[in-house]
């Protein structure tokens, strides 16, 4: 699978093998696909399908054992640990299941924390940090703690934080997992307005409820696309 100028993750005829216990397990198989810039993507499947997997390589989280990955243009299939902490850092916007917050700092701290790891001052990281919790709605909520928020304001918090980089891609891992129903949907609602502002938005899910608010639905199965 061949990029073009506005491709930015390209997943070209990968494979993943894993070692349990002296047997080899493939995750995933000849997987390709491509997600322009701007588009937002569901990645669908049962547990056990490839998903996950997918979502570590797409993230810098593991590299392939056959096949490219192409992130903005960096083939990123072969590098060390340390290079792929670099990329993650600087390309990828996580927002995980489990929200992964800091207990003790406040929303706006939590939200800064990546920019301090790239090295922005203080000033200019907490001016950015303000911007990404008053986009998802935060702004009065600044200075409170994670155990001071609903699940649904933990989860934007993340948002905040994925987004105060301007990573060229928002990675969503079963965002709305552990959040009751009105609070995904206003999740949700907060992933399609970054959508319409222009951002890429990748989200990893088992929820048809969830998938199919994306513009694009990626079904896979057997570590296979399937749809």
């Amino acid at each position: 699978m061949k990029s073009n100028d506005n491709s930015l993750l390209v997943v070209d005829k990968v494979s993943k093998v894993y070692q349990m216990g002296g047997v080899s397990v493939k995750a995933l198989d000849g997987v390709s696909l491509e997600i322009k810039k701007g588009e937002f993507v569901s990645i669908i499947g049962p547990s056990g399908s490839g998903k996950s997997t997918l979502m570590h390589l797409i993230g810098c989280l593991d590299v392939p054992t056959d096949g490219r990955v192409i992130l903005d243009g960096h083939d990123i299939s072969k590098l060390e640990e340390r290079e792929l902490s670099e990329v993650r850092n600087q390309k990828i916007g996580f927002v995980f299941q489990a929200f992964n917050l800091l207990a003790r700092t406040t929303a706006l701290e939590n939200v800064s924390m990546p920019l301090m790891y790239n090295h922005t001052s203080e000033e200019q990281a907490i001016e950015k940090s303000k911007i990404a919790l008053q986009m998802v709605g935060l702004g009065e909520r600044m200075d409170h703690h994670p155990n001071q928020l609903s699940g649904g304001q933990q989860q934007r918090v993340a948002i905040a934080r994925a987004l105060v980089t301007d990573a060229p891609i928002i990675l969503g891992d079963e965002p709305t997992g552990n959040l009751d129903s009105k609070s995904g949907a206003e999740v949700m609602g907060i992933f399609r307005n970054l959508h319409k502002q222009g951002k890429t938005i990748v989200l990893v899910t088992h929820d048809d409820s969830v998938a199919d608010q994306a513009d694009r639905k990626i079904m896979i199965r057997d570590g296979k696309i399937v749809k």
